[in-house]
Formats: C-alpha cells, sequence, structure tokens
C-alpha cells in the first residue's frame, strides 16, 4: 500500500511520533526522524493488505509530505523570521547525473 501522510513542518524538522492509520481501521505509531524531506518514503512491514493467495500480509509505504501553514500569528511569523536569520536559506543544489 502506498499513500501520502501530511505532516507539519516541526513535525518534519524536529522529528515526531505520528499516528499512521493501517488498512485495517488500526492506527500504528511510527516515529518520524528529524530532517525528514517531503517525499520521503517508510515501510511498515506486514501491514499492508492480506495477499489473495496466502496469508501473509503485504508491507504498508507510506511517504510523507509537508504541510506549510497559510496563516500565522504575529508571534509565529516573529520566530520564524528569527529562524531564518540563523541559517543559509539558500536550498542545497542537487547535483545532476549523466542521465539529467
Amino acid at each position: 500500500m502506498l499513500c501520502d501522510i501530511p505532516i507539519t513542518f516541526t513535525q518534519a524538522t524536529l522529528g515526531a511520533d505520528i499516528k499512521i492509520p493501517m488498512v485495517d481501521g488500526t492506527t500504528e505509531i511510527y516515529k518520524i526522524p528529524e530532517g525528514t524531506q517531503t517525499g520521503t518514503s517508510f515501510t511498515i512491514r506486514g501491514k499492508g493488505f492480506k495477499a489473495v493467495s496466502g496469508n501473509w500480509k503485504g508491507d504498508f509505504i507510506f511517504s510523507v509530505v509537508i504541510q506549510t501553514p497559510k496563516k500565522l500569528t504575529i508571534e509565529q511569523r516573529e520566530l520564524l523570521n528569527k529562524l531564518a536569520q540563523t541559517m543559509n536559506e539558500q536550498p542545497p543544489v542537487k547535483k545532476k547525473g549523466i542521465f539529467g
């Protein structure tokens, strides 16, 4: 199973234990490591759909999507501005391989 799970900017940056809804209606707690980027995939072994021709379950694979807040309070904006002043605000340049 592959699905997208939304997480917050702070959860992605600091790491967090998040609840992941499973296909059987239960939830699993999964530890997202600090510094997680949008699109990172994670696997929960044996928690996917049951095999049609067997008694085993597949893996549950999910990707995280970081949600950016649309509205900030004055205090939140000030805190983010302070953070931005302490960081190099240019994203790292990805080096291209032979095929692009």
